[in-house]
Formats: C-alpha cells, sequence, structure tokens
C-alpha cells in the first residue's frame, strides 16, 4: 500500500494517511477548542469500530496520558457531574463518515496542547481494513466564562463556551447561590447529563425546541438502578425550556426514563419529553407547561407531584400515562387543560394504573391522578383506569371533571371504573390552583419581545341599537401616542351596507372614566389630515359620521359606538395608530362586543398587519363563555371566519377541536386573555398573517343570534 503524508498546518496536525481503504480526511477541533471538546476523526467512507487498538491523548508540554480510550472495551464507565456512582457509558460513536469521540470532564486544561495518538485497527471499514496509525494536535482556549458569570453557551460545534451540556452543568458550582442561564444552541447532544442537589438555581434553555435535542441510550440493562435516566435533575430551583429530551432506547428494552429528578420548584417550560417506558420520573414538586410527553408505559410515574398545564401526553403503544405513588397526605399528578393523543392505530391504553392494597409493601391506596378540563383521544378504554391486584380501592383519587372528546364533545362515562369519580366544580378549581397541588407558583413567565411587524389598524362592523357595539383596544409599548378613532355610519352606505346609524356617537373610556366623546361634525383639520395620511376612505359631504383623535398613553382602553338619537342601525368603529411606526407603542389587541345574528347582524373586524414577514395573531369568536362574566343573551354556536379580500382562510366553529388547541390556549395566556374552557362552543384561530388588511367574522347559525365577543390580539 503507498502512503502520502498530508500537512494541515491550520489545524496543527500531521498524519500518514492510506490512499486506498479506510483513509483519514478530517481531524477536529484545531486551535481555540473549548474545555469539554469532543474529537472528530472523518473517514473516506463509513468506519466501524475495531476489536484492537486504543486512542491517547497527551499533554504536549508535561508528555503526560491524560486519557486513554479503547473503543473494544465492553463496559467502560465514568462520572457525570456531582453524580457520585459511575455510569456506564459508549465513549464513541460514528456519524456517517465520522467518529465522534468524548473524553471524561476535567482531563483537558484551558490554555493547554494536546496530541491524539490512535494505534491502527482502532477502526475498520465494511471489509475490515484498519484505519492505520496516525495522530493530530489541538489547543484548549485560553481561558472559560468567569466563575461569577451568570450566562453561558453551548453549541455542539465548539463556538460556544462549552460543547457539551454537561460541560457547562459542570461549570455551575456545587453550592451554587445565584440564578445561572445555560443556553444551548440547536444541535444534537448526545450526552448522559446529570444535575446535582448542590447546583440549583440553573435554567437550561434550548435555543430552538425542536432543534436542540439531547439525546442517548440509557435505561435499566445499561446503567441499572438511579443511574438509568438519560437527564437526571436532582437540583431545586431549575427550569428547563424549549428543548428535546430524547431517550432512543429501542421498544423492549427496559424502563429509560428521559428525564427524572427528586428537585423541588423545578419548571418544564415547552419541553418535549420522549421515551417509551417510564418517560418522566419525579420525585418532588414539578410544574410543566406547554410541553409535549411521549411515551407507552407508566411514561409519567413517581411519588411527587407535578401539575401538567396546556400539555399533550401522547401514547406510542398500549400501556398507561402514569402511575403515582403519593403517600395519603401528599399530592399526585394533575392534568389541567391538556390533549391526550396518540400515534396512529395505538389503542388499549389507561389513564393511569396503580395497585392499591393496603398494608401490603410497595403498594399506594392512595395514588393521586386528576384531569381537569382535558380533551381525551378515542384511544383511552372507556374504564379509564385500572387497578392491579384489587377490585376496589375506596381511597385511590382517581378522578376526572370537564373531559371531553378531543373535538370537545362529552364524553361516555358510564362505562368508567367505578371507585374512580367525577368531582365537583368546586373541588375542580381547588385543584386548578397550583399552589394547592405543588405548594409553590411557578414564576410569571416573561413574553418574548415583539416582533417588528405590527398591526397597525383594527376595525369593527356591527349593529347597534339599544345596547351600543362596546370595542376594546391596548395600547401597548412605552411613550404616548396618537391615536385616531373613526364612528362610520351614512356613509356606510356608499359601499352598499343598510340600515346604517343615522348620526353616530363615540365614547372614548379607560377605567370607566369618559375621556372624550364626538357625534357627527365638524371634524376638524388634524382629524381629516391624519385619515388622508393614513390612506382612509374620505367621509361622504355632509354625513353626520364622527371621528377623535387623542394622544394617549399605553393602556387599555373602550369606545362605545350608538346613534346620537337613540336610532338602531349598523356601523363601523375604526381605530388606527395615527403614526404607524414611531417608537415603540403598538395596538396590541382589538375586542368587539355586539349583538350577532345572520346577514347584515353579522359581528366583522379588520385589522391591519404591517411590516415585511408574517405576523402571528390570535382571533377569537367568543359566546358561551360570556355567561361566566353575567352577559344574557350569549350566542350559543359562533362561527369564526377570517378572510383576506373574497378569501376564506381559515374557518372554526369550536376551539377545543383545533389541531392547534394547545398552542391557541398558551398564546390566549401569552397575551393574557381570559381562558377558554374545553369544550366550550367559543371559537378561536391562531393564524400566522402577512402583511395586509384581513377581515374577521363572527356569525349566528340560521334562525339563531345573541351577544358575542370578538377578538384580536398581536401574539409577540
Amino acid at each position: 500500500m503507498r502512503f502520502q503524508t498530508l500537512l494541515f498546518a491550520a489545524a496543527g496536525w500531521f498524519a500518514t494517511l492510506p490512499l486506498r481503504g479506510l483513509g483519514l480526511v478530517g481531524t477536529a477541533p484545531g486551535a481555540d477548542a473549548p474545555v469539554d471538546t469532543l474529537l472528530r476523526l472523518t473517514c473516506s467512507s463509513e468506519p466501524r469500530f475495531g476489536t484492537a487498538g486504543r486512542i491517547r491523548i497527551t499533554n504536549v508540554v508535561s508528555g503526560a496520558v491524560v486519557e486513554t480510550i479503547d473503543l473494544a472495551e465492553p463496559a467502560p464507565t465514568r462520572l457525570v457531574g456531582l453524580n457520585p456512582t459511575p455510569y456506564r457509558y459508549r465513549p464513541g460513536r460514528i456519524e456517517g463518515r465520522a467518529t465522534v469521540l468524548a473524553p471524561r470532564a476535567g482531563v483537558l486544561a484551558y490554555g493547554g496542547t494536546y496530541r491524539v495518538d490512535w494505534e491502527a485497527g482502532v477502526l475498520v471499514d465494511a471489509a475490515g481494513t484498519p484505519l492505520a496509525a496516525g495522530g493530530f494536535t489541538f489547543s484548549v482556549r485560553a481561558s472559560g466564562p468567569a466563575p461569577a458569570a451568570a450566562a453561558v453557551t453551548v453549541a455542539a460545534d465548539g463556538s460556544g463556551d462549552f460543547a457539551t451540556v454537561q460541560g457547562a452543568i459542570d461549570w455551575v458550582p456545587a453550592g451554587n447561590a445565584v440564578p445561572r442561564t445555560i443556553t444551548v444552541r440547536a444541535g444534537v447532544y448526545e450526552e448522559l447529563v446529570y444535575l446535582g442537589s448542590r447546583q440549583p438555581f440553573v435554567t437550561l434553555r434550548g435555543e430552538d425546541r425542536a432543534g436542540t435535542v439531547i439525546t442517548y441510550a440509557n435505561n435499566q440493562n445499561f446503567n441499572p438502578g438511579n443511574n438509568r435516566a438519560m437527564v437526571a435533575v436532582d437540583a431545586s430551583d431549575v427550569t428547563l425550556a424549549n428543548l428535546t429530551l430524547r431517550n432512543t432506547t429501542p421498544r423492549g428494552g427496559s424502563q429509560a426514563e428521559a428525564l427524572r429528578g427528586n428537585g423541588r420548584r423545578v419548571v418544564l417550560d415547552r419541553v418535549t419529553l420522549s421515551s417509551l417506558q417510564d418517560t418522566l420520573l419525579w420525585n418532588g414538586s414539578l410544574f410543566v407547561t406547554d410541553s409535549l410527553i411521549e411515551g407507552d408505559v407508566d411514561f409519567m410515574w413517581g411519588g411527587g407531584a407535578g401539575y401538567f398545564q396546556r400539555c399533550e401526553l401522547r401514547s406510542l403503544g398500549s400501556g398507561y400515562l402514569a402511575q403515582l405513588r403519593n403517600g395519603e397526605t401528599g399530592r399526585g399528578n394533575v392534568y389541567v387543560d391538556c390533549r391526550l393523543t396518540a400515534a396512529p392505530g395505538v389503542s388499549n391504553v389507561y389513564l393511569a394504573r396503580i395497585d392499591p392494597r393496603p398494608d401490603v409493601a410497595n403498594t399506594w391506596p392512595f395514588s393521586e391522578v386528576v384531569f381537569l378540563g382535558c380533551a381525551i383521544g378515542p384511544h383511552i378504554r372507556p374504564e379509564g383506569w385500572l387497578l392491579n391486584n384489587a377490585t376496589s380501592a375506596p381511597q385511590v383519587r382517581f378522578w376526572e371533571f370537564g373531559s371531553t372528546d378531543l373535538t370537545g364533545a362529552p364524553l361516555d362515562f358510564s362505562r368508567r371504573l367505578p371507585d374512580s369519580r367525577r368531582i365537583d366544580p368546586a373541588t375542580a378549581e381547588r385543584y386548578r390552583d397550583v399552589g394547592f397541588v405543588l405548594g409553590w407558583s411557578p414564576p410569571a413567565p416573561v413574553p418574548p419581545p415583539p416582533r417588528r411587524e405590527r398591526l397597525t389598524g383594527l376595525s369593527t362592523r356591527a349593529r347597534a341599537g339599544t345596547e351600543p357595539v362596546i370595542v376594546g383596544f391596548v395600547l401597548a409599548g412605552t411613550g404616548e401616542a396618537a391615536v385616531l378613532m373613526r364612528g362610520v355610519g351614512p356613509t356606510l352606505g356608499a359601499f352598499g351596507v343598510a340600515e346604517v346609524l343615522p348620526r353616530p356617537r363615540l365614547v372614548l373610556q379607560r377605567d370607566g372614566a369618559v375621556l372624550a366623546a364626538q357625534a357627527g361634525g365638524p371634524l376638524g383639520e388634524p382629524v381629516t389630515t391624519a385619515a388622508a395620511r393614513l390612506g382612509l376612505f374620505p367621509f361622504r359631504a355632509g354625513a353626520a359620521d364622527t371621528a377623535l383623535l387623542a394622544t394617549l398613553r399605553p393602556g387599555a382602553f373602550t369606545v362605545a359606538l350608538a346613534d346620537a338619537g337613540g336610532a338602531e342601525g349598523n356601523g363601523l368603529v375604526e381605530i388606527y395608530d395615527a403614526d404607524p411606526g414611531a417608537g415603540t407603542r403598538r395596538l396590541a389587541n382589538l375586542s368587539s362586543r355586539a349583538l350577532v345574528g345572520e346577514g347584515e347582524a353579522t359581528l366583522i373586524s379588520g385589522l391591519t398587519v404591517a411590516g415585511t414577514a408574517p405576523k402571528p395573531v390570535l382571533v377569537r369568536g367568543i359566546g358561551p363563555a360570556l355567561a361566566a362574566f353575567g352577559v344574557e343573551g350569549a350566542l350559543a354556536r359562533p362561527r369564526l371566519t377570517v378572510y383576506r379580500g373574497p378569501e376564506a382562510l381559515a374557518v372554526n366553529t369550536g376551539w377545543t377541536g383545533s389541531v392547534d388547541a394547545l398552542e391557541i390556549a398558551r398564546a390566549g395566556a401569552v397575551v393574557g386573555a381570559f381562558p377558554l374552557v374545553t369544550g366550550s362552543g367559543d371559537t378561536a384561530l391562531l393564524l400566522e398573517l402577512a402583511p395586509g388588511n384581513y377581515t374577521a367574522q363572527v356569525s349566528a347559525p340560521a334562525g339563531a343570534g345573541g351577544v358575542a365577543l370578538l377578538e384580536v390580539y398581536e401574539v409577540p
């Protein structure tokens, strides 16, 4: 075999490379590597682990061998983080043509230069031809993050402070007493992770929920006992946000938690947990919001308290969602406004199971699993719950309230387990209280900053009579803003609208106090100038249409439109940012309440999205939910349609049946809208709207009518 020597000056290494067989075409890292760097050998074809040979890492200055890697060793172990029990681990992996090696934590030092040498036979090709012996050098950057730093970054490509999640966690000192944020850039991180009990106040935040993935095949067979979880969190006051934890143990591979923990005051926010058996094990107290948890057998279990809000619980096979082992005075798992879904073809799933026998070791007669306002798929068995080794369990708290199917229709409870219970509204309300379930409340979420795209104009057309058309809007941001409000009646006739208000009157209020009122003209030069600058249609000459131009501070306002003489008819309320693009203030939402019927009695709102990119907008058509606010005669079955020009972009007749119902609920929480009840006939759409003009309409079924509320929210 002929050989050729190549000098890679930029990487600071040289090696003897074969031109035939398994050749080496690249290595990493080079210079300025993070202290927890991975090593990468890229071959000319896909390699396999050989059965002989070792890889050594040597400190160039001292000559000391700091690490020896034997890819053929059957069961190597190492310490992970502050866990005193060693983990079995895989020292290398194959990614296409690359071999990735993970040195043990602490063997590399800042400012060090190291040489990597491998013996022949460490890697072979498909024919068994070995990679020839070789080596390269690399250097670690001079220093790492300051010990007092509040935030660090992890990047799989080595461009962050650390290359591994565990490397960043190891930077957090034992006895930590200050908040630390670890931002993990998009990438796949194949590693075991342990956050020790002496490392509280840590936030682990992914750059992209779907794109930031921690993964490993860890399980009871590979690491028996407490170390079988892929990610373990024994610390308290911890937040995991916007990332995916995926245990890749195959079906039948034994218990394989994606996440386990004992910490208290731990929050999971927009996290995906994926495994099969025992996906999530928790023995502390846990708040989970807007997350996806998937598995098959007991994939949420433990002895701690858990509050799950607006989560998708996805069954990947026949089995059981939960098994809770709480004591008599402890809380279990409470699921609030969640959706229970399944992979295609999956059935025969129980909500929970438990062995409730009293006075028997390892049984839990007070197991608590509560579902409140959850939409439940047809994969759940009609009896719902399972008792192991028992036919009755009078003290088990297998409870439901407000359960529906995935379309929002009521469920048939006639075949539920006799010892399960449909609780009363007062009990359900108590269990909706996070503080009651967990003994603490999670911090209020910080909404992301608003996008450059904004709502610049909002309008509502409805029928006013004995009740005025009431329009609310929110001016967000900082600083005062000029807002133009128009009440249009007579001029609507020019657009073919019949039965218009003859003398519209506008009243602007804030917190119940009247700020301004106007009926008819003259409008004044500032009003007409602002309308012309915004490109609004002019009022018909001599018409009694009206307008207000006011300088307003940020806050919530209402505008009431009625006829000055008490007449009934159709009117239009328009609200515009009179100086769009100036400053940080913006129109954040519009709400309109009116009597809705057929035809001309449809409630119509218009909105304008300005900017250069699509903007998320939440539109809601509320009817049944108004009864809770004392509104009589609410529209029972609203229909919500959003148009761009004559084209209907989306229609909704019940928000619970939407495929994005959880995202709708989360968006409502983010913008501060009151929550909708699972199974109510209220409607909602969450849309990405390109810049332009749109209309949203709430209509009633034939022969029906009632009071409805139409809301448009800017979603950050």
